[in-house]
């Protein structure tokens, strides 16, 4: 006779139990970084990107804290998911990679930008269409991004693909000639021949026409950290309301309009 209750009452232990787990999801810890216009500590609400990570979450009631870090340094405290006292829950924004996805979930692709060729309008990069059009270019990239397609042309000795720290370095080499072409999300090469260089100089650089990919850039959270999955929902969830209720589209043309081009500190 007393089983009923005790299956009863371990029910009701159970369903107390997993309710107050998700209900001590409210606020999440995420490392951040430099890359304007979506993402960067001193632009209007951290950037873009960050800007649709906070209203997707804040759709769900949950709040979010940024911490800017070197890229290297936020990748590593959102894997460990410790660093500075402090518990990370994930970072943002990155592209899929099969060695990313063994530590991290993905969440839904938070920005979706084409990836092109920036060069000099001296360089004869126009009409590129496959990779042979590339032979014996150097391709300037960053030590924190993933380029599966120069990469795997690398490896069969059809160009060489040359690291530097940031984007601005990178501009700058285009400049001195130095590396032939630079592979980047068109918004953000746009932003930086915009806002960090005179007319004079981005009236040298264009980009090539052919789209190398689509990327979709995702939120990713520690496969570790306890409510992972349930977070990941959340946000999954949130996104989906901004995007229905016009919240998205509305943000996107504040991106198309430079507003977050411009300095200046936002929460």
């Amino acid at each position: 006779m007393l089983k009923p209750y005790i299956f009863t009452i371990t029910l009701w232990l159970h369903s107390t139990q997993s309710f107050a787990e998700k209900a001590t999801i409210t606020t999440v810890n995420l490392t951040n970084g430099e890359w304007p216009p979506y993402l960067g500590q001193a632009l209007p609400h951290h950037g873009f990107a960050s800007h649709i990570v906070s209203k997707a979450f804040s759709s769900v009631g949950i709040k979010v804290h940024y911490s800017f870090f070197p890229w290297s340094r936020a990748y590593q405290y959102a894997l460990t998911g410790k660093g500075i006292n402090q518990t990370w829950h994930g970072t943002l924004v990155w592209i899929y990679t099969p060695e990313r996805a063994n530590h991290f979930i993905y969440s839904d692709p938070v920005v979706k930008d084409e990836e092109v060729l920036f060069h000099l309008k001296s360089t004869p990069l126009q009409g590129w269409q496959h990779v042979d059009d590339l032979k014996g270019q150097v391709i300037g990239g960053t030590q924190h991004t993933a380029y599966p397609f120069f990469e795997k042309a690398e490896q069969k000795g059809i160009l060489r693909l040359e690291r530097a720290g940031n984007y601005f370095d990178l501009f700058n080499r285009l400049l001195g000639h130095r590396i032939d072409a630079i592979p980047q999300a068109k918004q953000v090469g746009q932003y930086y021949l915009r806002t960090q260089y005179s007319p004079q100089q981005s009236t040298l650089i264009t980009s090539a026409p052919k789209v190398i990919q689509t990327r979709e850039y995702s939120l990713i959270i520690n496969k570790k950290l306890s409510n992972n999955e349930q977070l990941v929902k959340q946000f999954n969830q949130g996104l989906k309301i901004i995007k229905q209720n016009g919240t998205y589209s509305r943000l996107f043309q504040q991106l198309a309009s430079g507003f977050y081009d411009a300095d200046s500190q936002s929460n």
